[in-house]
């Protein structure tokens, strides 16, 4: 009988350690969050109405090309053309259907404005303008709607609304730390958890900080002090490659140290990506040479960040020609592979670390079976 109950207990320890390993709670051990994406947005913002007789076809070929690369989740972004033309339930249906997991990014937009016109991109109607701020909020609370309804929806990027170009400074002294700012965003936040309870929310950071400061913890003013949020997200286009690791590195602690403190603890690397061709011409984020030296430090980001612990979502999977030869993507506007493609599939595609992760798991497996054994022999011996 004392057997039995070794056996029992033995088998309960077993399932116990098993329960806390795959569920992250053994410090060190146990599956980590790293999942890459790729976004994408085959509307730019301008011409996102110009859709193609083919649009179903061609989504597919997109996802099945994600596929082959190695992705295993879809950033879905754009959500101004897929809204205005009701489009949002087609590309979350294939999402689905290819087995993705997806983020939502949601940008501000003043949607008093028709979406066609690049003006809806004018951010200083936040946080003031109550008018923009209520029709932006039954904007997100549409998107909630339709996104609450899949599987595959992990969560929901918020950028951080800021003005941009001439009025970025007045925004960085002034509208930031307002009151007005903190409430209107949290609002934004609200509408989309009261909508969708269960889902991940991040407040994502467009190098912001960035464009004043070298050090965020001494100097950052963006709030971080928000209810219903999972974390932040963080985007990394650097304008120095012989530093770049290092800024990934530091943005990544940044982030993950204000979740701690304010949230979950979780981040997502919302945004990075490279480019030959600048956009606009006077800027020189993540640019490089050519896509022989763009695959290279797509390689050199991947294995960099493979230890983290969170999704990795580049930016993105196809170019956009008519954004002045704007060629962050990996693949052609007519869907074929660029030399930075196959640098994801060889990475993405490596099973090196699942094989050494699988033989750590079977060899834990394996010690605690003959463990059981041992104690179930041991006992019945004794009895």
């Amino acid at each position: 009988m004392r057997g039995i109950y070794a056996f029992i207990v033995a088998l309960l320890l077993f399932l116990s350690f098993m329960y806390f390993l795959q569920s992250g709670q053994i410090p060190g051990m146990g599956p980590k969050r790293y999942t890459a994406y790729v976004i994408i947005n085959p509307y730019a913002y301008r011409d996102y109405y110009e859709i193609p007789n083919d649009e179903k076809a061609r989504l597919e070929q997109m996802l099945s090309i994600a596929k082959d690369l190695g992705f295993k989740g879809i950033g879905v972004y754009g959500l101004e053309g897929w809204m205005a033309e009701n489009r949002l339930p087609l590309i979350l249906d294939l999402i689905e259907d290819y087995g993705f997991e997806a983020l939502i990014y949601i940008n501000w937009l003043d949607l008093t404005r028709n979406v066609t016109d690049p003006n809806c991109w004018d951010q200083t109607g936040f946080p003031y303008n109550q008018t923009q701020v209520d029709a932006f909020l039954n904007y997100v609370g549409n998107i909630s709607l339709i996104a609450r309804g899949y599987v595959c929806v992990k969560g929901y990027v918020v950028q951080y609304p800021y003005w941009r170009g001439e009025n970025l400074t007045e925004w960085w002294l002034h509208v930031v730390n307002s009151t007005e700012y903190k409430e209107n965003l949290q609002k934004i936040i609200n509408r989309i958890h009261s909508i969708d309870p269960e889902r991940e929310i991040y407040l994502s950071n467009d190098m912001i900080e960035h464009h004043f400061v070298s050090d965020f913890y001494e100097s950052s003013r963006v709030p971080y002090d928000f209810a219903n949020i999972t974390g932040f997200g963080f985007s990394c286009y650097s304008t120095k490659l012989n530093r770049y690791l290092d800024d990934l590195d530091y943005y990544y602690k940044f982030f993950k140290d204000m979740s701690k403190k304010y949230a979950s603890g979780k981040v997502v690397f919302s945004e990075w990506g490279f480019k030959t061709n600048p956009y606009p011409p006077d800027k020189i984020e993540g640019r490089v040479q050519d896509e022989k030296e763009k695959a290279e430090w797509i390689k050199k980001v991947l294995e960099h960040t493979k230890p983290w612990d969170c999704p990795v979502c580049y930016f993105m999977l196809h170019d956009f020609p008519k954004e002045d030869n704007n060629d962050w993507g990996i693949i052609t506007d007519n869907l074929t592979l660029k030399e930075s493609a196959y640098a994801f599939k060889q990475v993405l595609n490596s099973n090196s670390q699942e094989w050494y992760e699988a033989i750590f798991y079977f060899g834990i497996t394996l010690f605690l079976i003959i463990l059981c054994i041992f104690i179930f022999l041991w006992a019945f011996k004794n009895l």
